[in-house]
Parts: structure tokens; sequence; C-alpha cells
């Protein structure tokens, strides 16, 4: 997150120096609006990503410089295969991943047009879910259920927290 805001604050005063017009263009995630129990960084990150975008492109936008910061459904990419942590919902995203070749065409046309793009059934339903429930009860909500759920229960265990079925 950090080094978004250091490369964006580089470029964008480089372009505002130059009165030079264009565009910031960021990929967060849809779990920027959820919470995300064993991806706790992640999500936070994606968050920060999504507000600070939203926020720039208020200043920037009278500039001649938009801004688009775009919240992908999962995409096939091997960001999967790096996870050191396998848990079983990575994988069910993982089924319904779009190529990454269905993204530049989009982002490039809601650049001007919107800030917060959410593309695909995954970001769209999520955006729609949390617009709905309040996050204050989807926290809740989460903190009731996860315990019981085998993703929790294995990745509490390799902590040390219990242990494993």
């Amino acid at each position: 997150a950090t080094a978004a805001a250091a490369v964006t604050h580089y470029f964008v005063t480089n372009m505002l120096k130059k009165n030079l017009k264009g565009c910031v263009v960021f990929t967060s995630s849809a779990s920027a609006y959820i919470v995300n129990p064993f991806a706790i960084c992640y999500g936070a990150t994606k968050a920060f990503l999504s507000q600070f975008a939203a926020s720039i492109s208020v200043e920037l936008q009278c500039k001649g410089i938009d801004v688009t910061v775009v919240h992908p459904s999962p995409v096939a990419s091997n960001f999967y295969n790096s996870v050191q942590h396998k848990i079983d919902s990575m994988e069910q995203f993982k089924k319904v991943a779009v190529a990454p070749s269905a993204l530049p065409d989009l982002i490039f046309s809601a650049v001007g047009r919107v800030v917060l793009l959410d593309q695909g059934a995954t970001a769209v339903g999520m955006r729609l879910f949390v617009s709905l429930v309040p996050y204050n009860f989807l926290s809740s909500l989460v903190s009731w259920i996860a315990p019981i759920l085998p993703d929790y229960i294995n990745n509490d265990a390799n902590r040390g927290g219990g242990a494993a079925n």
C-alpha cells in the first residue's frame, strides 16, 4: 500500500508540474469490502488502495487526471500458486476466475467514467451484499460462523490456536 502511494505521488507530481492530463489505474480487490480472516493484510491493503484511489480522484479530476480503481473478480493468474496457506474459499474462487486478457479493454473503457470499477459477478455480488448488510453485522456474522469452518479450524491449528480435525 505504501509503495502504491509513493509511486502515485511521484508520477502525479510530475504530471502536475508538466500540466499533463492522463489517468492513474489501480488494481484492488472485492476483498476491500469484506472481512478477511486469514487474509487480513491482503484485505486491509486492498481497502487502503480503494480508499486512496477514491480520495485522490477528487483532488485530481479537475486537473485532467482520471483515477480508476478496479475490483476484479478472481483472475486466473499465478497469484494462487504462491499462496502459502491454502484455504478452501480461495480454491472456490479459482474455479470462477476470469482470464487476464478479459480486463484491459474493460479497464480502459472505464477511465474517465467511473472511479470504482467492479468487474465480474463476484465483485458485483460482494459490493451489492455489503451495501445491503451493515458491516458490523457482517463482521459479527463471520466471527460467529468462522470457527466452525474447516479453513478456520486448519489455519487456527497451524498458528497454534487449536487442534485441527
